[in-house]
């Protein structure tokens, strides 16, 4: 049986490439990676914004303000071969929102050898997400609650590991401010032949401020690996009209400088159709590209 030893090593600087995490040594690093547009362009503050279906990986209790049936995919080409991307689906029902979503990490064409490092063949590895996403809202508190059972599968040529997990988060309104907390990835640690590897559990808590008079949008979030070191972001949004939408932010998990924590983007909407933008800058590989489009009734 081929060895994935090299193929394992180049895995790991090209994920470390695309983002430059601080996840320590954890499998499932795919599950940190920022989908959809509008999130990534704010810097992934977005602990305490509610009424967006990417709600659902950042805090699922904010699918509970969604007002109808809402869709989207999102798609990220980053360096080289790799992408990697989001799909998604939520529909309210009196207080409730039941949702779906399948995120995945291509890691393009990767070369193995056997045990003697002979007998090259290419294959391909992917990693799989699959959450299944609930949010109940709570008028007379003026509160949400969510969760997500999520399973997460990494196959690499013949090898395989699964994880079950769970993500549970609350919003609280206190006026015009919306409060978030969250607790993402808990769940059983990867394992692949007699190796096993942790999660990337985090704790993340957030808030967003609603003006009354001005198309507005600041946010802010801190999230708490357990593995790693607290991350602070930072958000805005403005709307132009009802159609156009600016966004930028930034992300303090990098080491490159300021320049590396900047995000950008905007959104387009129109008759219930979107097409949402960011851009998260790389390192000298170049820039991570994010577009989403969606469609609610």
């Amino acid at each position: 049986m081929k060895t994935i030893i090299l193929s394992a090593v180049c895995i790991v600087l090209a994920a470390t490439a695309v983002l430059s995490m601080n996840a320590g040594d954890k499998a499932g690093l795919f599950l940190t990676l920022p989908q959809g547009g509008r999130p990534t362009a704010m810097g992934e503050a977005f602990t305490g914004i509610t009424g967006d279906i990417y709600c659902g990986q950042w805090n699922p209790a904010g699918l509970a303000d969604l007002s109808s049936l809402t869709m989207t995919a999102s798609l990220a080409p980053t360096y080289l071969d790799m992408s990697y991307g989001y799909l998604s689906a939520a529909l309210p029902y009196r207080r409730n929102t039941f949702g779906l979503a399948i995120s995945y990490f291509n890691y393009g064409d990767l070369q193995g050898w056997d045990q003697n490092g002979l007998n090259p063949a290419s294959f391909n590895a992917m990693d799989l997400g699959l959450a299944m996403l609930y949010a109940r809202s709570f008028p007379g508190h003026k509160m949400a609650l969510g969760g997500s059972l999520k399973l997460l599968r990494e196959p690499i040529e013949n090898e395989s590991a699964t994880a079950v997990m769970l993500d549970a988060g609350a919003t609280k309104r206190i006026n015009r401010f919306t409060l978030g907390v969250s607790l993402k990835n808990l769940g059983s640690g990867l394992k692949f032949n007699s190796e096993s590897s942790g999660l990337p559990v985090t704790l993340s808590a957030g808030g967003t401020y609603y003006f009354i008079d001005l198309p507005l949008v600041p946010a802010i979030s801190l999230d708490v690996p357990f593995d790693g070191h607290p991350v602070i972001s930072l958000g805005a949004e403005y709307s132009l009209a009802n159609y156009l939408s600016l966004r930028t932010g930034l992300r303090t998990e990098r080491d490159q400088g300021f320049a590396s924590w900047l995000r950008g983007g905007f959104g387009v909407n129109y008759n219930g159709f979107g097409v949402d933008y960011a851009m998260i800058p790389g390192n000298e590989l170049g820039y991570t590209h994010v577009v989403t489009i969606g469609y609610h009734k």
